[in-house]
């Protein structure tokens, strides 16, 4: 049995390809109900806030999922044996062009904790200097320069609304405000 009461019975992978894998759970529920439940298993990922001075980097693109254009943080999925600063590092430079001379970690972050397992871990990264790599091959972004607090106003009224985006500037707002 779990800590959060749950026993899973059996397992099986319903599908999977480079970037996730679904699995179904037969399992007993904490009040003891049978069930079956889906988890949805990724890479671990990263997202970071980059801050130029006043200004916040966000990347536009498409998402499939949602068959929309999202405004978010850099994010993106760790490669095999790289530590989740790592993998913030090279996103920045794939999807925004920059390398930070300082970061600080900003704890993690579930997306869905009902159906994805791992969580994203989060930084800030200040004092940006141009470092682009190559974006991945199906990857289209649009780098959207943004006032810091004009970011923290678009998760408020909805011009912003990836989950992960509005919590990472939340905490960057603190470590920003005590001087960061």
């Amino acid at each position: 049995m779990s800590d959060a009461g749950y026993r899973r019975l059996s397992e099986r992978v319903v599908y999977e390809n480079p970037w996730l894998r679904f699995e179904a759970h037969e399992m007993i529920h904490p009040n003891g109900t049978h069930g079956v439940h889906g988890v949805v298993v990724t890479p671990r990922a990263s997202a970071v806030v980059l801050l130029d001075g006043e200004d916040v980097l966000l990347a536009r693109q498409s998402r499939f999922a949602i068959d929309a254009v999202a405004l978010e943080v850099v994010k993106g999925g760790r490669h095999a044996g790289e530590d989740g600063l790592a993998c913030a590092q090279r996103e920045a430079r794939e999807e925004a062009g920059v390398v930070a001379a300082r970061w600080h970690p900003l704890g993690r972050a579930y997306e869905v904790p009902s159906i994805l397992q791992e969580p994203v871990e989060l930084f800030l990264g200040i004092t940006l200097t141009p470092a682009p790599l190559p974006p991945e091959e199906v990857e289209r972004i649009e780098v959207v320069r943004m006032r810091f607090n004009d970011a923290l106003a678009a998760c408020i009224d909805g011009r912003i609304d990836d989950a992960v985006t509005a919590l990472v500037l939340l905490r960057a707002r603190s470590v920003i405000e005590h001087g960061g």
